[in-house]
């Protein structure tokens, strides 16, 4: 082994051990907590471990499977936990380098992939993709393995091994396929192939001579991987949801003949990598962009230096490439968006090696190599230095710290359950918090993220929005936390604050790192329950006054009410507090509907909605439900009108019975009227 291949392999192993450090670096702080679309990724995981194989599944919008069969291994190996989702993605996130310097020592050399890995080491585009979880990372792995493939087999000699060009296309054909499984973005993937074999044609057809059967070959391989995929999504379009978001309005207006839209994402696509980068906080610090100014302008060079020499194939290979896999990224909005332009990270950083290659070639022709050597490599180790210091700040320091980051990657549900994983304390925990609707097409509630972000299963959580809703635990002894809330009367409705404070004793000042507070309630004040008794049956059971607690599917308990204001006008806002306990353990997405009628049939006002997770209340939980938004319509004629409650499933609509003993009566209770005057 020569001594420029010894120092090669040498600078190979650091950059490698040093990205894998980078990724690998407090995989539990950055990103600090876990988002929507992680979560959405462990379920669909969760789904193929228990034998739900497809080849892409509707959560989420649609996504393709792959990731999710690799992700399954990784959750049966460490369990299920953010620690296990970090892991599994910054693996692939490493081996995605490692292919991508295979293949572009294969095009352009040693010189030219080392930089290139060295870009990519440290680049936050790369580092915020492997680190984030997402099926994304696969992409770039398997279009750098088609890549190296296919171009091995452009590069064979036909006529001496006709077996090794077709072993290099099929194989080549097989990650394509295979590619098409692991993000939408993907699908443009094809068209590079395409394209330069008709680069060929136009400039290099003794490229293609001898080699039309293989190319066929891969093609057939690609095909058949991909023909599950497409049969899918043929007999199941509403899976595929492009529209979401409007993400796709650049194409839809393009589709109905008008470009601007797309030029104009076109163009802001085109300057991500040295002008300005993705606004989103999802996939970067807003508006920053691939490369530090130094590095932009060796990207730009290496860009400049491609087309100057695109008669010849490298060059042309990895323009096409580059054009090609910004595609996604052109034809969709907000833009640029560095996750839809993630398959172009396997030649991107191409560019700024080939710059500086040139430069050291360049400077070799006009000093000697003595002189250029030391000067050049002190260089490039200087510019990496800044780029990765650049790139380091951004990512674990500056990032984080983005308005709307700690919200969306649910920061302080995280430091929450960090905190409760290292007490020893076993006792119940009533958990506020917003997340509570569990219908939102891509929204999770709270305890299915606690379910990754815990690591304990010796603790009983209730989960319910403090902003609505008030739980009062079976225990004699609980904790209320309170996370990203310092003080919980920020939060507490005024009916709930006096009497919940006075006897609240506070645990700790503040969760980790300001993330929250939490208190210890000790038996409960009774003056939290409205008391009121005067209830009915609904007409449709027979009328006549009933009798509390009421019986609501053998689940819930119906313990009073309480209205204000007593007499109200036509316009005004009524609070209706209703006390509930719970008998069994309730059906999952349950929600309660507070109906004003001007006749047992005729809706005049409601509100719905129950600000608690059902399914994890205990029996002997009780809690009380504030709805304070029921608008009575301006135009409403003085006179009494009635007030009926009851609950149903989010998931069929359908009531839960009430009972008198072991007697159904009906699917709702009537309250005191609501006495309307006149204004």
């Amino acid at each position: 082994m020569t001594q420029w291949r010894r120092l090669e392999l040498a600078g190979v192993v650091v950059l490698l051990l040093l990205a894998a450090w980078l990724r690998w670096r407090v995989p539990l702080e950055v990103p600090p907590g876990l988002e929507m679309d992680d979560l959405i990724e462990a379920q669909i995981a969760e789904q193929v471990l228990s034998g739900d194989w497809r080849p892409f599944y509707d959560a989420g919008q649609g996504r393709e499977g792959l990731y999710h069969y690799w992700l399954a291994l990784w959750l049966v190996t460490l369990g299920k936990h953010v620690f296990t989702l970090r892991m599994a993605s910054t693996f692939l996130g490493l081996l995605g380098l490692a292919v991508g310097y295979v293949l572009g020592r294969r095009l352009f050399g040693p010189g030219v992939a080392l930089v290139s890995l060295a870009g990519g080491t440290a680049s936050f585009w790369t580092l915020f993709a492997a680190r984030s979880g997402l099926r994304s990372t696969s992409l770039p792995l398997l279009a750098a393995l088609a890549g190296y493939c296919f171009w091995r087999g452009i590069r064979s000699k036909p006529a001496k091994s006709r077996l090794q060009l077709s072993i290099w296309m099929a194989t080549s054909g097989l990650c394509l396929g295979l590619s098409f499984y692991t993000y939408t973005a993907a699908r443009v993937l094809p068209a590079i192939f395409v394209c330069f074999v008709l680069y060929l044609l136009a400039f290099h057809r003794s490229w293609l001579r001898g080699r039309w059967l293989g190319l066929a070959l891969g093609a057939g391989v690609a095909m058949l991987v991909v023909l599950p995929l497409l049969v899918y999504l043929h007999t199941h379009p509403q899976v595929d949801q492009f529209e979401f978001l409007d993400f796709n309005r650049p194409l839809a207006a393009l589709e109905a003949g008008d470009p601007q839209p797309v030029l104009r994402t076109s163009l802001a696509t085109l300057g991500m990598f040295a002008l300005r980068g993705d606004p989103l906080i999802f996939d970067n610090v807003p508006g920053r962009p691939v490369f530090e100014p130094l590095g932009g302008m060796l990207f730009l060079a290496g860009v400049a230096i491609a087309v100057r020499r695109i008669r010849q194939p490298v060059y042309a290979f990895a323009l096409i490439w580059l054009l090609v896999g910004l595609v996604p990224g052109m034809l969709s909005q907000p833009a640029p968006n560095f996750y839809r332009t993630v398959g172009t990270q396997v030649v991107a950083f191409v560019f700024p090696g080939i710059a500086a290659v040139e430069a050291w070639r360049w400077l070799c022709r006009r000093w000697t190599r003595q002189v250029v050597q030391p000067a050049l490599v002190g260089g490039l180790i200087l510019l990496f230095g800044i780029h990765m210091a650049w790139n380091f700040r951004d990512y674990f320091i500056a990032w984080p710290m983005v308005e709307g980051v700690p919200f969306f990657w649910q920061t302080a549900l995280a430091k929450t359950a960090h905190y409760l994983d290292r007490s020893p304390d076993t006792s119940s925990v009533a958990l506020c918090t917003g997340l509570t609707y569990e219908r939102d097409p891509w929204w999770r509630p709270a305890w299915q993220s606690m379910r990754y972000l815990l690591r304990r299963d010796d603790l009983a959580i209730r989960y319910y929005d403090c902003r609505t809703a008030l739980v009062l635990l079976s225990e004699n002894s609980a904790r209320y936390a309170f996370p990203g809330v310092a003080d919980p009367s920020e939060v507490l409705p005024a009916v709930f604050r006096a009497d919940w404070l006075a006897v609240a004793e506070p645990l700790a000042a503040r969760l980790p790192d300001k993330a929250g507070s939490i208190f210890r309630l000790n038996a409960p004040p009774e003056e939290l329950l409205p008391t009121s008794d005067s209830v009915w049956w609904a007409p449709e059971a027979g009328s006549g006054v009933a009798r509390l607690p009421a019986n609501f599917g053998h689940s819930l308990a119906f313990l009073g009410y309480s209205l204000s204001p007593a007499q109200a006008r036509p316009g005004e806002r009524l609070q209706v507090l209703t006390a509930w306990e719970i008998l069994a353990t309730p059906p999952p997405r349950l929600a309660l509907f507070t109906h004003v009628l001007a006749n047992p049939q005729t809706l005049v006002a409601q509100q719905d909605g129950l600000g608690l997770t059902s399914h994890s209340l205990r029996p002997g939980d009780r809690f009380v439900q504030l709805h304070d938004q029921i608008v009575l319509p301006p135009y409403l004629l003085p006179g009494e009108y009635g007030l009926a409650v009851g609950l149903y499933s989010a998931d069929t609509m359908q009531r839960l019975p009430v009972y008198d003993g072991t007697q159904a009566r009906g699917d709702r209770l009537f309250l005191g009227p609501v006495e309307v005057v006149a204004p």
